[in-house]
């Protein structure tokens, strides 16, 4: 197979390592240099580092938890606090063994007191009272007398410890030998945790698989050739190994959540493979027009790369964002996003010019393979020259469909996951359904009012009033403080609105009534968790707005493409939200991608929502602006800066939003819900931002603008640094 081989050029002065003499150089550039002069070191320097992390991100699921769901500050966070120091004994967080029989428990009692005399041995945990003791209203046993509940607690020192706990736990009831027509499960809060954790694990297995090949296909129709196919998956796997190990090290000294790792590890490989796909085609592109390999890698950091860093940048800033929540899962979520980008993006800039370097001509096409290129870049100058000469018809039908899409979304209900979070076959999704079955849906999360025993009958009265309440009563004895809880049981599930109403109007009722009170337990906490997510959502998406608004006129100098594109960006993840909506909270299609809809889109979902699609949005739109910008500043002529910009860019933005769409089904059809509703809803996000926004409307938008695209007030032009993204 023939190469294609760089076209001549005339020779130029040069430094010693073959840069030209007598212009300056652009900051990445001088990357380009110092990385060709020190190609050992940093080659040495990476393995060494991957070596080093491989270890800790092989090891990450250990060190991650299913804790930091409090929001900080919270009436909840404080109630579960005082139960946790002055009411220990009432098991509010304990583990439950649901025992179930087809006789009356009362009545045939050897099989349940058989269970309970195997638990006395059970590991990581302790049996806390026995259901055959307690009187009726302890609710150990079902209305129906067939089931029966075993509270366990469970040992650890911190929360990160309890879902290894129940998970040994778990393992031990497993192994029980019950007679027939017993059944005994492990449920509860930790127990969901371990189950939700293996789960996990096991998701990301599979989703490295089903991406892998799939993207490596892709790659290869992309370059044409093994070796440039190999090396964006090589650089997001060594980019993501950092990542993890860093995520790894920061667990050890603060809680984080397991979610951060399936986050990161989608996001990572998914902007890693995109990254490392236009440094490639940049510097192909650039050997091709007969650079030398140094010059050509110079250009490539100085405008590619270029784009890559401020992508990079884009997406932290808008993960960034998500820290003014108080809740420590989502800032773990977020931080393991950042780390992945930002080591992807370090190894783009770093680590891929040196292999591309060593690599020389093979990282070239063939003849015939680089003529069918030329030959792509002609089909999308003529849809760009189509969509230019009939921009209203393009607009309309670009903008029509947009809206129709984001209709749903004014009727999004926003909620947060139970027990059913977990797939069936899992021991606590088992004894979820069991104790809800036998029990009531309200059962599974009671709520927990703290208050000063004076106050308590009044508490239980104002409760009982309530029509979602299903049962009230004082459960524990006055503690050193005088202080006394109440358990109120709804007559729905933790996270129906009439639960998450009953929160509210219990805070409400009990403030006139028994000004001490304070209502917390899982219903609360997700009420809380909700509510502060709506509070500070829209000052997160304000940051987010206004950092991508600044970056981008900083950047391109224009007030005009940084208002469209960030209205654009608007517009595309409101689409992306009536998705999530249509699917995740009305069910539409959600039989395609094996999941019951949960009649809402968690709660934290659209903030998610937003700081990715806005980051990830930026990426191709930083890309295609880029080339845009480079051709106008040749020639000055924007309207065929738009065909040339998108004729360029067309080919790798598409390779690349195939691949991260294949990353992100990857992720989502083989995980949780959570992982789902994100990689799913992100998968579609990236498919309309690709074609419908990125193809469609910037180009049709900016080819109406003409001339006015680059209107900057002369007061500010004074006043924004110069950025070139030629060489």
């Amino acid at each position: 197979m023939s190469i294609a081989q760089p076209a001549a050029t005339a020779p130029t002065a040069e430094h010693e390592h073959g840069y030209p003499i007598g212009h300056d150089l652009h900051p990445l550039d001088r990357l380009s240099r110092w990385v060709s002069n020190h190609r050992r070191f940093v080659l040495i320097g990476w393995m060494l580092l991957v070596l080093i992390m491989a270890p800790l991100a092989l090891t990450l699921n250990g060190a991650l938890s299913g804790a930091g769901w409090d929001a900080s500050g919270s009436i909840s966070s404080e109630v579960r606090s005082e139960l946790q120091t002055s009411f220990p004994d009432l098991g509010a967080e304990a583990a439950y063994v649901v025992f179930h029989q087809g006789a009356v428990i009362t009545e045939n009692p050897a099989a349940l007191s058989g269970v309970f005399a195997s638990l006395q041995s059970a590991p990581a945990s302790t049996v806390m009272v026995d259901p055959l003791t307690q009187p009726a209203e302890a609710g150990l046993i079902s209305p129906d007398g067939r089931t029966a509940l075993i509270p366990m607690k469970l040992d650890g020192a911190t929360d990160a410890d309890l879902p290894e706990s129940a998970g040994e736990l778990i393992s031990y009831v497993n192994g029980l030998d019950l007679p027939d027509g017993v059944r005994a499960e492990v449920t509860g809060q930790w127990p969901m945790w371990s189950d939700f954790n293996k789960t996990n694990e096991e998701a990301l297995h599979r989703a490295e698989l089903l991406s892998g090949l799939p993207s490596v296909i892709l790659l290869f129709l992309a370059f044409g050739s093994l070796i440039a196919a190999g090396l964006p998956l090589m650089l997001a796997i060594a980019g993501i190994a950092f990542g993890f190990g860093a995520l790894h090290i920061i667990g050890a000294a603060i809680p984080l959540s397991v979610w951060s790792m399936n986050f990161s590890m989608m996001i990572g490989l998914a902007v890693g493979i995109d990254y490392s796909l236009f440094i490639v085609s940049r510097y192909r592109e650039e050997r091709y027009q007969g650079k030398s390999p140094n010059d050509a890698m110079g250009v490539t950091l100085s405008t590619a790369g270029f784009a890559v860093l401020l992508s990079a940048l884009s997406v932290v800033l808008s993960l960034a964002a998500v820290f003014i929540v108080p809740v420590m899962v989502f800032r773990a979520m977020a931080l393991g996003m950042i780390l992945s980008v930002s080591a992807v993006a370090v190894a783009a800039l770093t680590l891929l010019p040196v292999i591309l370097l060593l690599m020389g001509d093979r990282i070239l096409e063939s003849k015939q393979q680089h003529k069918s290129d030329e030959g792509r870049e002609r089909l999308w100058s003529r849809w760009t020259g189509l969509a230019l000469r009939r921009p209203g018809i393009s607009l309309a039908a670009g903008l029509i469909l947009l809206f129709a899409l984001i209709l749903p979304a004014f009727g999004m209900r926003l909620g947060m996951p139970d027990a059913r979070v977990v797939d069936e076959g899992r021991s606590s999704r088992d004894g979820y359904e069991m104790l809800v079955s036998a029990f009531g849906e309200g059962a599974a999360a009671p709520l927990f009012i703290t208050v000063d025993s004076s106050e308590a009958d009044q508490t239980v009265t104002s409760a009982q009033l309530n029509s979602t309440t299903l049962d009230a009563s004082i459960v524990t004895g006055p503690s050193s403080a005088d202080r006394v809880v109440v358990r109120v049981v709804s007559t729905e599930g933790a996270d129906s609105a009439k639960t998450m109403a009953l929160v509210a109007d219990l805070r409400t009722d009990l403030s006139a009534v028994a000004p001490s009170a304070k209502v917390g337990g899982p219903a609360a906490q997700s009420h809380d968790l909700t509510q502060v997510l709506t509070d500070r959502a829209p000052y997160a998406i304000l940051i987010i707005m206004a950092g991508a608004f600044l970056l981008l006129l900083l950047v391109f100098r224009s007030l005009v493409i940084a208002l469209v594109s960030v209205i654009l960006d608007l517009i595309s993840v409101a689409a992306a939200f009536g998705f999530a909506t249509l699917v995740f909270q009305h069910g539409y299609g959600a039989g395609l991608i094996g999941i019951e809809p949960q009649g809402f889109v968690n709660a934290w979902a659209p903030l998610f929502f937003f700081a990715l699609l806005f980051g990830l949005s930026m990426d191709y739109q930083l890309f295609l602006l880029a080339a845009i910008r480079e051709r106008y500043e040749q020639h000055g002529d924007t309207k065929l800066a738009v065909r040339e910009g998108i004729a360029r860019t067309g080919r790798p933005i598409t390779n690349a939003a195939l691949i991260m769409i294949v990353v992100f089904i990857a992720f989502g059809v083989t995980g949780p819900i959570p992982p789902t509703e994100l990689g799913v809803t992100l998968a579609f996000a990236v498919f309309l931002d690709a074609t419908v926004v990125r193809m469609l409307l910037v180009p049709t938008i900016m080819g109406m603008l003409g001339e006015k695209n680059w209107w900057l007030p002369k007061w500010l032009d004074k006043r924004l640094p110069v950025i070139q993204f030629s060489h």
